[in-house]
């Protein structure tokens, strides 16, 4: 038996905005006084609410900042596709050289949003007395599934960019050397390349893409914790290593801007 939605009644859409407004809050007191500073008790105040009021439209806080969360990388997902939309579909280089830089404009204009979502575990992960990190994450529970979404932007490029031939790409691939890995290693990030979109891909690319990503990740996050030793020219020191990057596959970005 099929069932026919239709448009959302005035009550439906009157809690939509409400959320909205919730997290719009949440938000602006992120910005304001960094995560700490978020509270039901202070957002209800804003929006001339009561405290317990939220919980019809949240479980609690940390409901809400999970919907922020994922509002989050939403934001910065879209942002990486719409920059990448400067170049046509199938210049796949310029694409996932756009996206880095995109990925860094965004966080160095949005510091607290990129602490609030990058500085802390990710969603399931569990820190054992042994320092050791043991990782247990539902690919469909929020804000991971989002920040997935997030990842897939630069794997599925880099997956299209491999799987074309050189004539398609205009160029070709050399297989970049890779440090000994052990056997877990391998298998877990041939796992991990499989969460982001990296499919059937040698060790060799699947490795040297995350540690790209590492990479590309440090260098944003010293910035935005005003960390990095290079200040006046932080987005050269993003080409440099771009180029750098590249080198490893035997591509010379010198031509590109």
């Amino acid at each position: 038996m099929s069932s026919i939605t239709g448009p959302p009644t005035r009550r439906e859409k009157n809690r939509i905005a409400t959320q909205a407004d919730i997290k719009a809050t949440a938000r602006d007191l992120l910005i304001e006084t960094g995560p700490a500073g978020v509270s039901l008790r202070e957002i209800a105040r804003r929006l001339n609410m009561s405290a317990p009021a939220i919980y019809r439209y949240y479980d609690g806080l940390e409901s809400l900042l999970s919907a922020l969360c994922v509002d989050l990388y939403t934001e910065l997902r879209e942002t990486l596709l719409n920059d990448m939309d400067a170049h046509p579909p199938e210049d796949l280089l310029d694409r996932v050289l756009t996206a880095a830089r995109s990925f860094r404009r965004w966080a160095v204009t949005h510091q607290a949003e990129f602490i609030f979502m990058f500085a802390s575990r990710a969603p399931g992960a569990v820190i054992t007395h042994q320092g050791d990190t043991a990782a247990v994450l539902d690919p469909d529970t929020e804000p991971y599934r989002s920040m997935l979404a997030f990842s897939n932007v630069f794997g599925n490029v880099f997956n299209r960019i491999y799987h074309q031939s050189d004539q398609e790409r205009g160029y070709p691939l050399h297989t970049p050397r890779i440090p000994r890995l052990s056997p877990g290693l391998r298998d877990e990030i041939h796992r991990c390349s499989e969460a982001i979109g990296i499919k059937d891909m040698p060790i060799e690319f699947a490795y040297t893409f995350h540690s790209f990503w590492i990479r590309l990740y440090g260098l944003v996050s010293m910035e935005v914790f005003g960390q990095l030793p290079v200040i006046r020219h932080a987005g050269d020191l993003l080409e440099a290593e771009l180029q750098d990057m590249a080198d490893h596959f035997g591509v010379d970005l010198s031509a590109r801007s």
